[in-house]
């Protein structure tokens, strides 16, 4: 994927070296949703989920002269009904003083481009309720499916998965 650049702000793609910064703008938009809660991912899980043998993630970065200040991460899925990969956006964070600066927007460029670069049929992300991004997201062309977002996990996990033995 080639730069992007506005001013002097620039798009790339994250390498490890960037694992650090990834890792900080993670605890901030953890920290930006649930004020007090201590990150659950590690630097470590950064740099070995993200960068290692089989990657679970790709990142890219916004830098703004040579300082990053914002990211996003995002996975391929598969958009079953359609039988075509899709991009999933998992996390996009851009410093508070660098909101409103273009930043977030050439990040979602750039995972668009790699989409129609990879084939993909279309991107997705989950957004909670009245989050102010949503203005955002709308803004650049995504449209609220009104669908529920569901979660299985912890005890209610163990127990369904008890059920198939």
């Amino acid at each position: 994927m080639s730069d992007m650049q506005t001013s002097s702000l620039l798009v790339r793609k994250a390498a490890i070296g960037d694992a650090e910064a990834l890792f900080r703008f993670t605890a901030s938009l953890i920290e930006d949703h649930l004020p007090g809660q201590a990150p659950w991912v590690s630097l470590k899980d950064i740099k070995e989920k993200g960068f290692g043998p089989d990657p679970l993630f790709e990142a890219l970065v916004a830098e703004r002269d040579h300082q990053p200040v914002g990211f996003v991460s995002f996975f391929r899925g598969y958009a079953g009904w359609r039988g075509k990969p899709m991009g999933i956006v998992h996390a996009l964070y851009v410093q508070p003083g660098e909101r409103r600066s273009g930043a977030a927007r050439l990040l979602m460029a750039g995972v668009a481009r790699i989409a129609r670069e990879r084939n993909w049929i279309r991107i997705e992300l989950f957004v909670e309720e009245e989050r102010p991004a949503i203005r955002f997201y709308e803004s650049i062309g995504m449209r609220d499916l009104h669908h529920r977002h569901y979660r299985l996990e912890g005890e209610a996990l163990e127990h369904l998965a008890r059920e198939s033995l």
